[in-house]
C-alpha cells in the first residue's frame, strides 16, 4: 500500500514539474528575437478567428437568447406593477381605516367629557 501511494506522489510530482518546465520553455522561447515574428503571426491568426467565433457568438446570443429574456422581464415588470397596484390600494384602504377608527375613538371620547353622564362607547378594538 505504501509502495502505490509513493508512486501516485511520483507521478503526480513527474506531471507538476513537467507543467513547469513547459511553461518555462514557452517563457524562454517567447524572449528570442527569431521567434518575434512567428509570435506576432500566431496571436494576429488567434485573434482573427476569436473575432468571428464571438461575433457568430454574438449573433446566436441576439437572435435566440435576447427575445425570450426580453419576454421574460416584460411579464416580471407586469407582474412587479401589479403587485405595486395591489400594495399601493391595501396602503390606501389600511389608511383610511386606521383614520376612521381613530376618529371614532376620538368623537366617543369627545362626546364622553361633553356628555359625562350618558353611557359612551369608544371604540378601542381592532377588526
Amino acid at each position: 500500500m505504501e509502495y502505490e501511494e509513493q508512486n501516485q506522489n511520483k507521478g503526480g510530482f513527474l506531471k507538476y514539474f513537467i507543467i513547469i518546465l513547459v511553461i518555462l520553455v514557452a517563457l524562454f522561447l517567447s524572449q528570442q528575437a527569431y521567434l518575434q515574428e512567428w509570435g506576432k503571426t500566431v496571436v494576429s491568426n488567434t485573434q482573427q478567428k476569436a473575432g468571428a467565433y464571438l461575433s457568430k457568438g454574438s449573433n446566436w446570443a441576439v437572435d435566440n437568447v435576447l427575445p425570450q429574456v426580453n419576454d421574460k422581464v416584460q411579464s416580471g415588470g407586469e407582474v412587479i406593477q401589479n403587485g405595486v397596484d395591489n400594495s399601493t390600494q391595501n396602503i390606501s384602504d389600511a389608511k383610511e381605516t386606521i383614520t376612521e377608527k381613530i376618529s371614532n375613538y376620538f368623537t366617543g371620547i369627545k362626546n364622553s367629557i361633553i356628555n359625562p353622564g350618558e353611557s359612551q362607547d369608544c371604540q378601542t378594538s381592532v377588526e
